[in-house]
């Protein structure tokens, strides 16, 4: 299954450029018009990097 356009977008962002989750917020709120909290995009990429740590 293709992971979602939150998910990607944590992946991009957070992970390969090392980016804040203030700029993921931003960046969906301007390319798809999702207002995300912070809250949650962190608990989601705590939960992508320990899915990557289990796949390691």
């Amino acid at each position: 299954m293709e992971p979602g356009i939150i998910n990607n977008a944590l992946k991009q962002f957070c992970v390969e450029e090392s980016k804040s989750l203030a700029d993921v917020v931003q960046y969906l709120k301007m390319k798809y018009r999702i207002d995300a909290d912070e809250l949650i995009l962190k608990k989601r990429l705590e939960k992508l990097l320990n899915q990557e740590k289990a796949v390691a």
